[in-house]
């Protein structure tokens, strides 16, 4: 008795794809209005001129590549060295809500 062969359907087995958790991160298509729109927050801010540029260059490495709630812990963590003003910081994070994404 000759044995059988069970052809596959076309294109092959179907895969099982698992759903990944998605994170609230920064959208990267606004990332350059978001900067600005934080430039703008920070020039009333009372922090040293030279700490500026890497306060806003670190929230938005932060919004970007981790996610918001990475950036917001960074935010606070400034709020309690005593470097930003709580109400600073209170537009800032109003701000990374308005911008966020899922991704």
């Amino acid at each position: 008795m000759p044995r059988q062969h069970h052809r596959m359907k076309p294109g092959g087995p179907r895969k099982q794809y698992t759903s990944t958790e998605r994170t609230r991160m920064l959208n990267v298509h606004h990332a350059s209005v978001f900067k600005f729109h934080l430039k703008e927050i920070m020039r009333d801010s009372e922090m040293k001129i030279e700490q500026k540029p890497t306060f806003v260059a670190n929230v938005l490495l932060k919004a970007t590549k981790n996610s918001i709630a990475d950036a917001q812990d960074y935010i606070d963590a400034r709020v309690k060295d005593g470097l930003l003003e709580p109400p600073i910081a209170d537009s800032i994070t109003r701000l990374l809500e308005a911008y966020a994404t899922r991704r």
